[in-house]
Order: C-alpha cells, then sequence, then structure tokens
C-alpha cells in the first residue's frame, strides 16, 4: 500500500495510496465488434480467460513498455520480466470481470425496461469497445457513440485526473477519491495529515548532517551509474559532545544506490546502512511528531501494530518516464512506504502518479502511504536546467505477522536491514515497538523504548573491514559483528531501556 503525504507545496499536508493499471487491447474478453451482438447467456470468467490468453504475450509487452521497460528488455526472461508479467496477467483477469459485470447490469436493465435506449425488445443491446478498454453504447436511433463515464473516465497517454482535495488535521486519514465522481481510488490510498514540525525537522535533519548538500550536488556533479553504489559516514547533528572531545563522536553509515535503468530516471536512493544509523533517524521522527502518523494508519486500517522499519531519502533531477511499481504485494495490507517531499523546484508541478485497476490515473504531490498492491510511479520531469533536486523521505512501516515475515524480509530497496533469516529476526524483534493498537498506543516514538533483544555474530571467518563495503572476499552481511550492521546488546543498544538514555537525545 503507498500512502503519500503532501509535500513543501502548497497542497495541504496529507498522503495517498495507489494500486494498478491494467488496460490492453489484445485481450478478447468482452464483444469488440462494431455491429450489434446479443449478451451472452452465461459469461463465463474461465472461457474469457481462455481467448484473452491467445494474445497474452502482446499485452505482456505492451505493458512492460507503458511500465517504463526497453524494448530490448521485454525479451529478457529475467526475474523483473516475470513478476511484471504475473501483475499484468492478474491485471487483465480483473479488467475482463469488470467487462463482464458492466455486460450483465446492461441485460438486467434492457430486460427491466429501464435500460438507456440500447435495448432493442429482445434482450440484446448494441455494444463495443472504444479502443481504450471501455464498454460504449452505440445508439438505435443515432450514429452517435456515448460513453459510460460512470465506469472510467477517459484520459490521454498524457493526461491525469485530479483528486478530491483535503484539509486534514495531523494524524487524519482520508482515503483518497477521485474528483470528477467522488469513488474510491484505491483500498489502502489515503492522504495522512502531517504535523506540521515534520517536514522542517527531516529537512534540518539532513542539512545538519551534511546529507543535503551531497543529496542536492552529487546527481549533477558526480552520479552512480545504474545499479551502481557509494557508501557515506557521517555524523549525527543530535549527539552530544563529550568530555573526551569530537574523538568520542559516533560515525553513522549510510549507503547511497542507483537502480537499473528501467526507472528511466537519475533517481538515487539515499538510505540508512546499520541500525545505529537507524536509530538516530527515529530520533529525527520522534522529533517530527511521527507518532500522529502511525496513530493515523494503525486506526484507519485496523493493524495490531507499527514499526519504522526503514528510513531514507529518494532524489531526482530528471524522470524521462515514471517506471510504475508496487513497493508491497501479498502483505495483508500490513506493510507501507510512507512518502513526504522535503524539497521540490519551484513551480515544479505534481510528482508522483497514482493508477487504479481501470487504468484511470492521477497525480499528486508526494504526502502518503505506498502499501499491499499500490501501483504507483514518478511523475516525468526535468529539473536541470535550474538545476533543482526533488527530495522525498521514505519511511518503511509494517505490522510484522508470520506470514508476511519473510515479504518483509525480502525488500531490496535499502541495505538495511539485511534481507533473508537475520532480517526475518530483527524485524521480528520490532513488533509493537512504536504503535500498538488499544489504549494509548503505546510508548511510542517519543518514549521508544527500543526492540528486544537481538544477538547476532559474524557468520564467516576471517571478515575485515575491507568487507564492510562489499569491497574484501566476503559479503557484508557474512560480517554482521565486524561490519557492526547491528548494536550489540550489552555494550551499546540495553534493550529495555529508553533511547532518549540510550542515545544522548
Amino acid at each position: 500500500m503507498i500512502l503519500t503525504i503532501a509535500s513543501t507545496s502548497s497542497m495541504s499536508a496529507s498522503a495517498v495510496v495507489h494500486a494498478p493499471d491494467d488496460d490492453d487491447d489484445d485481450a478478447a474478453a468482452a464483444p469488440s465488434v462494431v455491429a450489434p451482438v446479443p449478451y451472452p447467456a452465461k459469461f463465463r470468467l474461465s472461457d474469457a480467460v481462455d481467448r484473452y490468453a491467445v494474445g497474452s504475450r502482446a499485452l505482456l509487452v505492451e505493458s512492460m513498455m507503458m511500465a517504463g521497460f526497453d524494448e530490448s528488455e521485454t525479451r529478457e526472461h529475467d526475474e523483473s520480466y516475470l513478476d511484471f508479467a504475473t501483475r499484468a496477467i492478474g491485471a487483465e483477469m480483473g479488467r475482463i470481470g469488470r467487462i463482464r459485470d458492466e455486460l450483465l447490469a446492461r441485460r438486467r436493465e434492457a430486460e427491466e425496461g429501464t435500460g438507456t435506449g440500447t435495448g432493442d425488445g429482445d434482450g440484446t443491446c448494441s455494444v463495443e469497445e472504444d479502443g481504450d478498454g471501455r464498454c460504449v453504447e452505440k445508439s438505435a436511433t443515432s450514429s452517435t457513440t456515448t460513453t459510460k463515464t460512470t465506469t472510467k473516465t477517459k484520459t490521454g497517454e498524457d493526461e491525469f485526473e485530479r483528486f478530491l482535495p483535503t484539509d486534514l488535521r495531523a494524524g487524519q486519514v482520508d482515503l483518497l477519491r477521485w474528483e470528477t465522481d467522488g469513488t474510491i481510488v484505491q483500498e489502502y490510498g489515503a492522504r495522512v495529515g502531517l504535523p506540521p514540525q515534520l517536514v522542517p525537522t527531516l529537512i534540518e535533519y539532513a542539512r545538519d548532517m551534511g546529507l543535503l548538500d551531497i543529496m542536492t550536488n552529487m546527481l549533477y556533479e558526480d552520479p552512480l551509474p545504474p545499479d551502481g553504489a557509494r557508501w557515506f559516514t557521517f555524523q549525527s547533528p543530535y549527539q552530544k559532545r563529550t568530555e573526551e572531545g569530537v574523538g568520542q563522536i559516533r560515525n553513522f553509515t549510510w549507503n547511497v544506490e542507483r537502480p537499473a535503468k528501467k526507472w528511466k530516471s537519475d533517481m538515487h536512493w539515499f538510505n540508512t546502512a546499520d541500525e545505529l544509523s537507524h536509530e538516530d533517524a527515529l530520533r529525527a521522527l520522534a522529533r517530527g511528531g511521527f507518532d500522529d502518523v502511525l496513530r493515523g494508519i494503525g486506526e484507519r486500517f485496523g493493524l495490531d501494530e507499527l514499526h519504522v522499519d526503514s528510513f531514507g531519502f529518494v532524489a531526482v533531477t530528471e524522470c524521462e518516464r515514471g517506471f510504475m511499481h508496487t513497493d508491497w504485494d501479498d502483505v495483508d495490507g500490513r506493510a507501507f512506504n510512507f512518502l513526504v517531499g522535503i524539497a521540490s523546484p519551484d513551480g515544479a508541478g505534481p510528482e508522483l502518479v497514482v493508477a487504479n485497476g481501470d487504468g484511470r490515473r492521477g497525480e499528486t504531490y508526494y504526502g502518503g502511504n505506498a502499501g499491499d498492491g499500490t501501483m504507483h510511479g514518478t511523475r516525468e520531469c526535468d529539473h536541470r536546467p535550474s538545476r533543482g533536486v526533488r527530495i522525498t523521505a521514505s519511511i518503511y512501516l509494517a505490522d510484522v505477522t508470520r506470514d508476511n515475515l519473510s515479504t518483509l524480509a525480502g525488500d531490496t530497496t535499502s541495505i538495511f536491514p539485511p534481507m533473508a533469516e537475520v532480517g526475518e529476526e530483527w524485524i521480528w524483534s520490532q513488533r509493537g515497538r512504536h504503535w500498538r493498537k488499544g489504549g494509548d498506543g503505546g510508548p511510542g516514538l517519543a518514549g521508544d523504548v527500543g526492540r528486544a533483544p537481538f544477538p547476532f555474530n559474524d557468520k564467516a571467518a576471517g571478515c575485515t573491514l575491507d568487507d564492510c563495503a562489499n569491497e574484501g572476499n566476503r559479503p557484508r552481511n557474512a560480517c554482521l559483528k565486524t561490519c557492526r550492521v547491528f548494536m550489540d546488546d550489552e555494550s551499546e543498544y540495553m534493550p529495555g531501556k529508553g533511547r532518549l538514555e540510550v542515545m544522548g537525545y
């Protein structure tokens, strides 16, 4: 699911969620002829899928190219292809079902004598597809084609619909709705009111750490190649200088990665790279009043608990075509990517595209939640003439269960937390940490007492510091102790104690 939060523009501080796109002209699931055709006595979804399968290859290729893949990439049977193909097929099956429901509803109207003038007296109806996947009517007395606008609003390749505006108090959650008809965009699509101090706190945190300057200049002066990565070390702006001097201040490790070329942009992901940096970022969220956001999301979506799973920023200066994607699938609606804009060039316009299952697309400003099955992508942009940069905070939230644990630990968008078994154990130790159902929601970020105990060791012999940047002979995640990926319970983390006491701020 995706929740989007309002950016620093004139939009009200709020958030949004998104879902998948599904349109294709190759599917032969519904009547697509100009001449009148009778309603089928029985319209079975399995029959439609069998007929549709003949054109599945063309559907997948077209769907991938619409999502930003190169034509050459559509011929590569790699993991990304199969993943996208599976989603495309599921979306197309949903479209077939909606067309079926529309046809049956029209037949009932005709039989009851309450249709819109398209019945011919014997239970038949003249229908066709308008090239955009919609069922439309042809008047029996006119050659004019009338669109059923209640099913889908027509948009061109580069046209977007608007969402209903909202004016939300901090922590208030409102489902995202289309402005034209007021219908809900996504089951988990919502705006969330932002605490007034959240965005200023995040800007100050990134600036005082030195990260804001890097994000502002790196994409122009020293960008990574696609699939590239780099490491940075910072000092927290919150650390108190001890009597022993600056040498005692701890270093915080961050990682920056640039996604593959299929993203069609120069987007860079900046993320905390170890537990110490993660804990430091949580203190920024606590100061920014993020507990209001956690409470609002947890209560609105009926969750059991929430914790902040990872934290980072996304920077982009140009995007040729937004890569439509989902951040989470099959997590029972219990994981989110909370996106909040902290910097955007003047006059840059909307930053995010959200699509639903009917192919309707809307554009909005960052300020929301991307969750289970929510289809979204970066809005096309080019800020390079003005040397502008769009920067968004990306905050992953999770309500952990045994059923979704492996999926949560399989996320590949950030270096921390690690993936696989050790990631599962660490994520499980976070349960209920930042918000819990019932009562007052628990101590939250403001009174955070940390995770449960979490023992760990190197999993390989002979680990060295060279391995910590994946430049040695062993992977970083095999050298958890040497690389200090996690904080030692006894000497550093001290489970059960308040983070204010442990971190000193």
